[in-house]
């Protein structure tokens, strides 16, 4: 294996990159089971961690279900938003987004885009991440910050608000038992799984600000209209993931509010067209710094193909097109045709090669994430009959 890795001119730190682990909270996690090899036994030992208590302590002083609070644990929208469906999903992005990234780091290492004399430079700044996903004093501090029950220093929520009563208590009579358990377990380990993920992305645009600052070879005429870069936009779009996770944090709150607070529906249109935005911008931009490296090479591959272009044209025109008679028949057979319309068709990429690398699908794909919760809560709170209705008056 090892040698085969040698013969594709894999370095060992390019291959063994990986923005997930091993530092010392993975490995402290994993010594109990929280991070073991099956991913559906992964899952379940968070959710028992984060959710079960609470599904036991509510059942105990009787706010699961039932009448006895306005928005009892199993009718709070918020708590499946966050324990079903963002934690998994921050759970699952560590494989899904970790081997595209793995793969984009060893492309930079073998396929040449990074010169060789930079490879030393890209080596370095891989070992670099490494050693700042690894430290102990960073992932203390990010335990920390978890560790700050923000939400109840905002006010105008549902956690500070007594126009309702929650399973989790209310401020003038203080926390229920299961909102202890909330404050200072559930809410802190989902508020570390996002800040880790916060602080791998920040590692990942510094090794991205570092490559593109190094001498790379960019090939505005590859097939994929991005210089060859194509690579590296699909494992960015992969970061769409970690939007879905957050987006179902602030869609659970919101579809309480318009639930059990009488918020109305078109409350959420702003928001979530501001996230979704936000949610492009911040995952999509880092490729910019790529851009001016595409323009220059873009620009100087058309000039000097812009000169070959008139040779080949007016060779083609000089010989098939300026000689007196039918030329149809001798041109029967001959590969001047189609070289010229081959040359045309790769002049045709490089104008097509954008500045910017990205293209359209990984724009819907990334905003189909980050919108699709926002989706769901228009769903949950519009009557089946104004579902039915909207559709119909854009189909019709």
């Amino acid at each position: 294996m090892h040698e085969t890795l040698r013969t594709l001119g894999e370095s060992s730190i390019a291959h063994m990159f990986s923005l997930v682990g091993p530092g010392p909270s993975y490995k402290h996690l994993r010594r109990f089971g929280f991070y073991a090899h099956n991913h559906t036994n992964r899952i379940l030992l968070w959710f028992a961690l984060t959710w079960v208590p609470l599904a036991i302590l509510s059942w105990v002083q009787g706010v699961a279900w039932g009448n006895k609070v306005t928005v009892p644990l199993f009718w709070d929208c918020a708590v499946y938003g966050r324990f079903f469906v963002a934690l998994p999903l921050l759970l699952v992005a560590e494989n899904v987004i970790d081997r595209f990234v793995h793969r984009a780091a060893v492309i930079f290492d073998s396929s040449g885009l990074v010169k060789q004399d930079q490879l030393s430079l890209y080596r370095s700044t891989l070992e670099r991440v490494t050693r700042l996903r690894e430290s102990g004093y960073i992932s203390l501090a990010l335990l920390l910050v978890a560790l700050i029950p923000f939400f109840l220093m905002l006010p105008g929520n549902e956690w500070t608000s007594n126009q309702m009563s929650t399973w989790h208590g209310l401020r003038a009579v203080g926390l229920s038992l299961a909102g202890w358990w909330f404050v200072f377990v559930s809410s802190p380990t989902l508020r570390f799984l996002m800040l880790r993920w916060l602080w791998r992305y920040a590692l990942w645009v510094y090794l991205l600000r570092k490559v593109s600052r190094s001498d790379i070879v960019l090939l505005p005429a590859h097939p994929d209209r991005l210089g060859g870069l194509g690579f590296l936009l699909f494992a960015q779009r992969q970061f769409g993931i970690l939007a879905a996770a957050l987006g179902t944090v602030v869609a659970g709150h919101f579809a309480n509010e318009i639930i059990y607070l009488g918020e109305p529906l078109r409350a959420i249109k702003a928001p979530a067209g501001v996230f979704v935005f936000a949610s492009l911008l911040v995952i999509l931009f880092p490729l910019s710094l790529f851009t001016l490296r595409l323009f220059e090479a873009r620009y100087d591959v058309l000039v000097r193909n812009n000169q070959v272009a008139r040779i080949v044209t007016g060779t083609f025109d000089a010989k098939w097109a300026q000689n007196i008679g039918d030329p149809t028949g001798a041109m029967i057979g001959s590969q001047d045709p189609s070289s010229l319309i081959d040359y045309i068709s790769s002049y045709d990429v490089l104008r097509q090669t954008r500045a910017f690398p990205i293209n359209r699908n990984a724009v819907f794909y990334i905003a189909g994430l980050a919108g699709a919760p926002f989706a769901f809560v228009w769903l949950l709170t519009t009557p089946f009959e104004g579902v039915v209705t909207e559709i119909l008056k854009r189909l019709f």
